[in-house]
């Protein structure tokens, strides 16, 4: 929870902006290693990529989150305590390993990434990717296929749009390319990021790991125009000590970037389904997949609407702008009122000016409310700013 602090005159708090760095953040790498072909035109490479972050946060309302936007943090009954916040926990620092043949494919590789975000607030490192890839198979933990990274914008919040299906997962994958512009992918995820919301008055059920999610994803499209549509089977299993239960859950989603011009572009993403939380940005674990009605003595799964929209323009070679707007609402449950969120949404705009290709600098404005099952509302605005450098 984010520490409370008095009110304090706007001025003080102004003068303590003027002196804060801001943020950034661009993917580039450095390669670090080769190695010679060898007879069959075979070579071994290896390369860092990453970038250093530093954030400053001036909140008007106070959050439960510290890092990024989470709306459903946003403390009821309304707060008006304005607080200020200090982080460099978003650096990111990956280490990738690859083999390239004669014709330049790759494979075999492996990455490994980490950031600082670890655990009551500590720079701790914390394990953000860590896989191996083989020709068409992925084995390890990195973005869900039931997530769209790509549609994530240029912005300074750690999280973003909150309607967004953003999650990391342990996971076997199958892609195959299936023309130029398409390709099909199907895996198999962890189940231990499912999580159920039970009472505790009654200790005796509890939720387990066992059956893995299934998920397929289609993409069409190029690197810059593409649209995906994807679906997941979520099966949410839970026991008391005598018995064993299963709850399927489904969702799909639809997800697409278009170029209207070289300056301009539009993303839009809109997901629907019950016990698919677990692959929400924000809901991820937070019991929300499914919740446990004592009087049925079973348990039902929550459905999730999700819709968001951004829109990205660049003023000039070094000067650019990103918007959007997020909304989530979360399905009726006899036992949801237990805190838990009914809907959720925020918005934000930025400016960001990037004098070399791997350094931007720039302010962001995020405005967030959300409203619980029992129709208490708050809503919460923050200031950002950031700097980041990152390696090349």
């Amino acid at each position: 929870m984010t520490e409370k602090r008095k009110s304090r005159p706007l001025m003080p708090a102004f003068t303590t902006i003027a002196l804060i760095l801001m943020h950034v953040k661009t993917n580039a790498q450095i390669a670090i290693a080769n190695t010679e072909p060898d007879s069959s035109g075979r070579k071994w490479s290896a390369y860092l990529k990453g970038f250093v972050q530093a954030d400053a946060m001036l909140d008007f309302q106070e959050f439960g989150a510290k890092d990024g936007i989470v709306a459903p943090s946003i403390v009821i009954p309304q707060h008006n305590s304005m607080s200020s916040y200090f982080s460099v926990r978003q650096s990111q620092i990956g280490l990738g390993l690859k083999q390239t043949d004669k014709n330049g494919d790759s494979p075999v590789s492996a990455y490994v990434e980490i950031d600082f975000y670890g655990p009551n607030g500590t720079t701790t490192p914390r394990l953000r990717h860590g896989y191996l890839q083989w020709k068409k198979w992925l084995i390890g933990q990195t973005w869900s296929n039931f997530t769209d990274a790509e549609i994530f914008p240029n912005i300074f919040d750690f999280n973003g749009a909150n309607g967004a299906m953003l999650l990391r997962s342990i996971q076997v994958r199958y892609t195959e390319k299936l023309s130029d512009k398409e390709t099909l992918s199907f895996s198999l995820e962890d189940p231990g990021k499912i999580s159920m919301t039970i009472p505790k008055t009654h200790p005796e059920w509890k939720r387990k790991s066992l059956i893995p999610v299934a998920t397929g994803m289609y993409r069409y499209g190029n690197a810059r125009d593409y649209a995906k549509i994807g679906a997941t089977l979520s099966p949410v299993n839970y026991e008391n000590q005598e018995d064993g239960y299963t709850k399927i859950g489904f969702g799909g989603i639809i997800s697409f970037r278009k170029y209207v011009t070289n300056l301009d572009d539009f993303r839009f993403q809109t997901s629907y389904g019950k016990g698919i939380a677990r692959n929400n940005i924000v809901l991820s674990g937070e019991g929300y997949d499914a919740v446990f009605d004592p009087q049925k003595n079973t348990a039902e799964t929550l459905s999730l609407f999700n819709i968001v929209g951004i829109y990205e323009h660049w003023w000039s070679p070094k000067w650019s702008s990103a918007a959007y707007y997020s909304y989530s609402q979360v399905g009726s449950s006899p036992t949801a009122g237990n805190g838990l969120m009914k809907r959720f949404q925020n918005a934000a705009i930025n400016l960001i000016y990037q004098p070399y290709k791997n350094l931007r600098m720039g302010v962001e404005g995020n405005y967030a409310s959300t409203e619980n099952f029992e129709g208490k509302k708050s809503d919460a605005f923050r200031l950002q700013f950031s700097t980041s450098f990152s390696f090349k």
